[in-house]
């Protein structure tokens, strides 16, 4: 149920940014017609119909110079935010690994047991190893001994 929740939310929040969407080329398509409706339909002189014709263009050219610098504006207010929550949150990771990594190191087992369990099996090795060259010792110091007469 969540999930078809979360893909409902998705996909108006995708219906709404291509209804924006259409309606900004929508209200500038209709802008553009309507201005020239009117032009065409008010009885004017060649020379009058021509000079609102290029007072409108220039009109339409400042306006979407203005639209376009504002989007350039916006964009750069974004990447600049973007990338500062993203530093941001680079850095709380990073300081939250080293955290982790440093418990990790300091953890001890409860029972006094070995840490590692393949450090154990070295160990038994290297007591299991000893134990015999002190087995190995303890024999030929008795063969000497007996050598000798004792």
């Amino acid at each position: 149920m969540a999930n078809f929740e979360r893909n409902s939310f998705e996909s108006d929040k995708r219906d709404d940014g291509i209804h924006a969407k259409d309606f900004v080329i929508g209200a500038v398509t209709g802008a553009i017609i309507g201005s020239l409706a009117a032009l065409l339909f008010t009885p004017k002189s060649g020379r009058e119909f021509r000079q609102d014709l290029n007072d409108q263009a220039f009109t339409l050219r400042d306006k979407t110079d203005h639209i376009r610098s504002q989007a350039v504006l916006k964009g750069n207010e974004l990447s600049s935010t973007v990338k500062d929550k993203t530093s941001t949150i680079s850095r709380k990771v990073s300081e939250q690994s080293v955290d982790l990594v440093k418990k990790v190191k300091n953890l001890k087992p409860a029972d006094g047991d070995v840490e590692n369990p393949i450090d154990e099996l070295f160990q038994q090795d290297s007591q299991s190893e000893i134990q015999r060259k002190l087995d190995e010792t303890k024999k030929a110091f008795d063969e000497t001994e007996s050598k000798l007469g004792h």
